[in-house]
């Protein structure tokens, strides 16, 4: 099984190819555009080549390979890097993918790249040159030449006053709850009942069950094949739900997903991708999107604008402690592929004392949250970061004592709500609601057993994404 391309002009889906002749028309590529693309056969004809194509895990039918975007390197044009002598770039991270002459994609380890990696500690400026094949591409990458860029003031923040928090609450190691019907990724069958989950003032309820993978069922697949199945982080934004997923838990690459929510209306449809008829599926899926395989981060750290999605490309095994800067990759929504990288930073002082933020959201293109668990001091930090140019400045807004939970789980979701200036933070099932400053305000505890992967604020409400099967869960108004 081969991942394909589409690319920018229409042709015709064909049933079958037989004694190098097409019959019966299906579908329209063009309405693939956006989709997970995968191939498995080639028949060559007198005058084309038709390949057998998979469209978001279903078995379609057959595609002229003049279809696909061929011989391309998808990148963006400029990198800007924030200046950290502790941390160098890898330049592979900016591609979106290259295809050969078939329109496959192919592993960027065979991509020759002019530089392996660019060391961040002197401002200069590269071209960047990416060729695979007679195709090449070049990307402009800077090092940035600000000294205090990232760098907080360590008397403010030292001095900070922490709101009072909790250690207090109780939530579990290993998630033992899953959904009705799933039992793991190779068993399970569609969902047919909504929940509603009600704690304090907060009620959640059923928005989309997600579908458990978009690409062909095969264990033997590599990742760029495999589309799914741990969501990470979650960001909802003018009506449709972006969700960043895994296909195995070592992984920093994956892929976003979109689903129109303005269009998909039935919780359960997307279950069925498989199963609906042709004309179902050929109208269902220009409303799903789903990016290349790209650096998406493995925390709960995303956000968008009203062009953009951004991750932030964290690693969950850096150590606290290490001055690492972190990617922020800005992909738009209408392809879902990289647009623009910065990295970022936030020390405290100088480099002894970093913050490497694995949860945060973006709330336009100018401004991020982000979250930070001291462990020295025993409290969690908010951060806000602002955008002047290309440079990232950090600063401290909230602080709250306290771990939250008994048993030093992670965060595994952040979100800001700036109509009423709240923070919510989740931990496994547990929700906490705080002032902008870390005033503890609420706690919601949800008794599912399920991992919460990302939440986000769009609308007056709350989203938030349950892992073991994804499904989506919506509240009312929030206050």
């Amino acid at each position: 099984m081969m991942t394909k391309v589409a690319g920018t002009k229409n042709y015709a889906v064909w049933q079958d190819v037989v004694d190098g002749k097409v019959s019966k028309k299906i579908a329209d590529g063009i309405n693939y555009r956006y989709s997970h693309i995968q191939s498995d056969q080639l028949i060559e004809t007198k005058k084309n080549r038709y390949w057998r194509i998979y469209v978001n895990g279903r078995e379609v039918g057959y595609v002229n390979e003049k279809f696909f975007a061929r011989n391309q390197i998808a990148v963006p044009k400029t990198v800007s890097l924030v200046r950290n002598e502790y941390y160098s770039f890898f330049p592979k991270d900016a591609i979106s993918y290259v295809t050969n002459g078939m329109g496959t994609v192919i592993d960027n380890e065979q991509v020759q790249v002019s530089r392996d990696s660019i060391d961040c500690a002197t401002p200069k400026t590269y071209k960047v040159k990416y060729t695979y094949g007679d195709t090449s591409a070049t990307v402009k990458v800077t090092v940035r030449k600000s000294t205090t860029e990232g760098i907080a003031d360590a008397e403010v923040v030292n001095s900070f006053p922490a709101q009072e928090g909790t250690n207090d609450y109780k939530t579990w190691k290993t998630h033992y709850g899953s959904s009705v019907n799933y039992i793991s990724p190779n068993e399970y069958s569609p969902e047919n009942d909504s929940r509603e989950l009600t704690s304090g003032d907060l009620t959640l309820r059923t928005r989309f069950y997600q579908p458990v993978l978009l690409s062909v069922k095969d264990p033997s697949d590599d990742n760029i094949n495999r589309v799914g199945h741990i969501p990470e982080g979650l960001t909802v934004s003018q009506g449709w739900a972006y969700t960043s997923l895994l296909s195995h838990t070592n992984l920093n690459n994956g892929h976003i997903v979109g689903y129109d929510l303005n269009n998909l209306k039935s919780p359960y449809n997307a279950q069925h991708l498989l199963d609906m008829s042709q004309k179902a599926f050929n109208n269902y899926v220009k409303h799903i999107k789903v990016s290349p395989y790209i650096p998406i981060g493995h925390g709960q750290a995303m956000g968008a604008s009203d062009k953009y999605i951004y991750v932030l490309n964290n690693i969950n095994t850096i150590r606290d402690g290490r001055p690492d800067s972190e990617e922020l990759i800005q992909i738009r929504k209408s392809d879902l592929q990289i647009n623009k990288i910065w990295t970022i930073k936030t020390w405290v002082g100088d480099q002894t004392n970093p913050r490497y933020f694995q949860n945060g959201v973006m709330m336009s293109d100018y401004e991020m949250y982000t979250v930070y668990r001291d462990t020295k001091n025993n409290c969690y930090e908010f951060w806000q970061l602002t955008r002047s140019g290309d440079n990232w400045y950090p600063k401290l807004v909230g602080k709250t004592s306290g771990s939250f939970v008994n048993n030093n789980a992670p965060c595994q979701g952040l979100t800001y709500d700036p109509k009423h200036k709240n923070f919510y933070l989740a931990f496994n099932d547990l929700i906490f609601k705080l002032g902008r400053d870390g005033t503890l305000k609420q706690t919601y505890s949800f008794d599912t057993g399920r991992e919460i992967e990302g939440m986000s604020v769009s609308g007056n409400k709350l989203y938030v994404n349950l892992a073991q099967r994804a499904e989506l869960l919506e509240s009312m108004a929030i206050k």
